[in-house]
């Protein structure tokens, strides 16, 4: 199921459809030293076709990159509480 999201990044709104196919490849492809690579490629991936040239002057940087797919991340993904037992 997808979930359709919108951003709105420096005053510009831009759509976003994301799967679970996408999330769960972006987690298989990110590794210890590699995060902005595959992000960067999840924000290509899920971004509505309409977006996409509004999209692409903030995957120039790699800091902005990471925070949109934070941003992104954490409206896809509930929030959950978890506790360690003893």
């Amino acid at each position: 199921m997808s979930k359709k999201i919108t951003l709105t990044i420096d005053g510009t709104a831009i759509d976003f459809d994301v799967t679970p196919a996408h999330h769960e490849r972006l987690i298989n492809e990110m590794q210890p030293n590699e995060k902005v690579e595959p992000t960067h490629n999840f924000l290509v991936r899920c971004v509505a076709p309409e977006s996409k040239e509004a999209l692409k002057p903030f995957l120039e940087n790699p800091t902005h990159v990471m925070a949109i797919g934070t941003h992104l991340i954490n409206k896809v993904v509930p929030a959950i509480e978890v506790a360690v037992g003893e």
